[in-house]
């Protein structure tokens, strides 16, 4: 067998062909573009299938060092944390509120539903609890973030484990998403149309961005920016890493947590100033990249052939996990938050993000909206819910699950 070794750089750069290849592949193929699945995922996963191909026929062995997808996952989750805006949560806070308490609800549920089912088809907790909210709710991005922890609790394919099944989730989630509320909407004769819905009431849940020329200046201010807050931030994770240590012995919270928590405390000083520090575009830039160069390197890593022999228990709790995830979206979400358009669009979203991803979610609504018509207020709920404050709970909630069970 021949054996080829790449050093950290090598493989930043195999991570980088994985991504181009994915984002060719969603060009080539836009059914993969329409289930939101992101190119690093596609590239990532082929280098993965024929890693595998080569390890198996005992033709080539890879040796990669993707000793870099720990720093960009921290600056990943650290623009995460620049996202959580009080000022943001309080416009239609009533809606808002409910829609995040159902979001934290539904956490528990994947969760308890992914080890009572692991626990009876043989899995390990903790690699089961992957196959929770950290897969589903999450996405790869937590998933991927997770699974070092898992990890080190003596589970070496817990990455492959997570990853797979978030990729499962996004297109389930895609598949999914807009057909039950598009069947939600002819059931009752939902539309845009309706005297309630906030595409008619007024213009308040409507957002109003300034179109800026996005300069290298602006993009490099905010990456500055970001690793400063992640070199405070470290230490904050080690000060509540001691005190949590020292009042529920063996938990400690990932290196991310305190970068995560500084730049939510900026992003709210930012928001508080007449004139904001924090340029979101930018912090967008900076989070898209991370993003993409997080998930290739662990993508270029997985060790697929790990994880054949619980292919099947991961499937079937994979499957079990978006019955109940779409039932508790038909029938919790969609009553709960009003029982009428805006709400049947939030279901699509809630399917979207609760399955994947935020993106998911944006898609999920968007097949909805382009037949029935707009939903500010549900495109606004799922946007902050979805893709600011629901990672952030998320995390904690994985965590204290891990404490449990560990």
């Amino acid at each position: 067998m021949i054996t080829i070794n790449f050093d950290i750089v090598q493989t930043l750069g195999l991570a980088v062909l994985a991504l181009f290849f994915g984002k060719w592949m969603t060009n080539v193929f836009p059914v993969l573009e329409e289930y939101s699945l992101p190119p690093a995922i596609v590239g990532g996963l082929a280098f993965a299938l024929v890693n595998m191909f080569l390890r198996l026929t005992n033709l080539v062995t890879f040796n990669l060092d993707t000793s870099l997808s720990t720093l960009f996952m921290v600056v990943y989750f650290t623009t995460i944390g620049f996202s959580a805006s009080i000022q943001a949560l309080s416009r239609a806070k009533g809606v808002v509120m409910k829609f995040l308490f159902i979001a934290i609800l539904a956490i528990f549920i994947q969760n308890i539903l992914a080890l009572v089912l692991g626990k009876f088809l043989g899995i390990s907790g903790p690699l089961a609890l992957l196959l929770g909210s950290p897969a589903l709710v999450g996405g790869p991005g937590t998933a991927a973030a997770v699974s070092p922890t898992i990890v080190n609790l003596g589970y070496d394919n817990a990455t492959s484990v997570g990853i797979i099944a978030a990729t499962l989730g996004i297109v389930l989630g895609s598949l999914s998403g807009g057909p039950i509320a598009s069947g939600i909407a002819k059931k009752y004769s939902l539309s845009a149309k309706d005297d309630n819905a906030s595409a008619n009431t007024s213009n308040r849940y409507h957002r109003h961005p300034q179109h800026q020329r996005l300069t290298a200046e602006r993009i490099g201010y905010m990456l500055y920016g970001t690793l400063l807050v992640i070199f405070v931030g470290t230490f904050v994770t080690e000060i509540i890493n001691t005190v949590v240590g020292k009042l529920v012995g063996g938990i400690t919270f990932p290196v991310y947590i305190g970068p995560m928590i500084v730049a939510a405390t900026a992003r709210n000083i930012s928001d508080a100033k007449e004139r904001p520090i924090l340029d979101d575009a930018a912090l967008d830039v900076t989070s898209d990249i991370s993003l993409n160069l997080f998930l290739a390197l662990t993508m270029v890593g997985l060790e697929l052939w790990t994880i054949i022999d619980m292919a099947l228990p991961m499937l079937l709790i994979i499957v079990a996990e978006t019955l109940v995830t779409l039932a508790f979206a038909r029938y919790i979400v969609f009553y709960t938050m009003g029982k009428n358009y805006d709400s049947a669009v939030m279901t699509a979203g809630f399917i979207g993000f609760g399955m994947g991803s935020s993106s998911n979610a944006m898609a999920c609504m968007r097949q909805i909206t382009h037949e029935y018509g707009a939903s500010p207020l549900a495109f606004l709920a799922v946007s902050i819910v979805g893709a600011l404050f629901i990672d952030f709970i998320n995390i904690f909630a994985i965590y204290g699950f891990i404490h449990l069970i560990a």
